[in-house]
């Protein structure tokens, strides 16, 4: 159990498990994790789960929505092909945090916060399912690949900012800002190391600025000041949180390639300027 405890992947399924509390909510999530663990057996639909607490937690959630669970043997839970049916959701696409978010505790897996590299894969036995999965994330500008592993079927995805949305796309909004900041604290140290030829005076202004910023914007993630801002606001402070050291040149043309948001450097400035204000009130209430 100890070894489940020490890793990424385990402190994100339990978050999201737990986020998991509504009736329709429960019904996505285990469609979701049908689609990426379950295998038929003997007219069986087996579910492998080798950590005891998301087996359990998985359980309790079958349990709420009257599913029958012929068995649990070790780290095996086997429904009946007639059960099943009560946890299909010909609704999933309009759930898809609480679908995405059954999909990764079922057969999803993230690199360490702390390794150099970054990966995210979900594996199925199902290649049908994997493409599936795979389609659908694409729709949202996802770039996931699927390969082949022995006899599972992967989709993966090597950028850090996809492993970012993804996070925040099922609900795991801890994990995403323990990675968030990691990267921050990583782009920072990445600046340091190549200032040789650089003013450091003038970079230390920048660098300070720059963290200013990114903490404000997570201050107003984390006490719910969304409402206090445009949709196109929120976008970029999304982004720049994602690409906290890119210039404000290349910040304009982002919004408007990416995003269709025209604006100019000195309009920016002005919403980094209200973002201090609105944070600086919020806190001197």
């Amino acid at each position: 159990m100890e070894k489940y405890k020490s890793s990424f992947s385990w402190i994100i399924k339990k978050e999201i498990i737990n986020n998991i509390t509504k009736t329709k909510e429960i019904q996505s999530f285990l469609y979701g994790l049908y689609f990426s663990n379950a295998i038929l057996k003997d007219d069986y639909y087996v579910i492998t789960i080798k950590n005891n607490y998301i087996l359990n937690k998985i359980v309790s959630k079958l349990t709420k929505l009257k599913v029958e669970i012929s068995k649990v043997l070790k780290n095996k839970i086997y429904i009946s092909s007639s059960e099943y049916n009560k946890i299909v959701d010909k609704k999933w696409e309009e759930r898809l945090t609480s679908f995405f978010a059954g999909v990764f505790c079922g057969g999803g897996s993230i690199s360490d916060k702390n390794s150099t590299s970054y990966h995210l894969e979900i594996s199925s036995h199902s290649q049908e399912n994997t493409e599936k999965i795979i389609n659908k994330l694409n729709k949202y500008e996802f770039n996931f690949q699927m390969l082949k592993r022995r006899n599972r079927y992967l989709a993966y995805t090597k950028k850090i900012d996809e492993l970012l949305d993804f996070l925040s796309a099922i609900g795991a909004k801890k994990s995403w800002f323990e990675l968030q900041n990691l990267k921050i604290s990583r782009d920072i140290e990445n600046v340091s190391n190549r200032i040789n030829n650089i003013d450091i005076s003038n970079l230390q202004k920048i660098a300070d600025s720059s963290i200013k910023h990114i903490e404000n914007i997570n201050y107003v993630f984390e006490n719910n000041l969304l409402d206090m801002f445009s949709e196109d606001q929120l976008v970029f402070f999304r982004i720049k949180l994602e690409n906290s050291w890119i210039s404000m040149n290349e910040m304009v043309k982002k919004l408007e390639q990416e995003h269709n948001i025209i604006i100019t450097k000195s309009g920016l400035n002005h919403w980094l300027r209200k973002l201090n204000n609105v944070v600086l009130e919020h806190k001197n209430k």
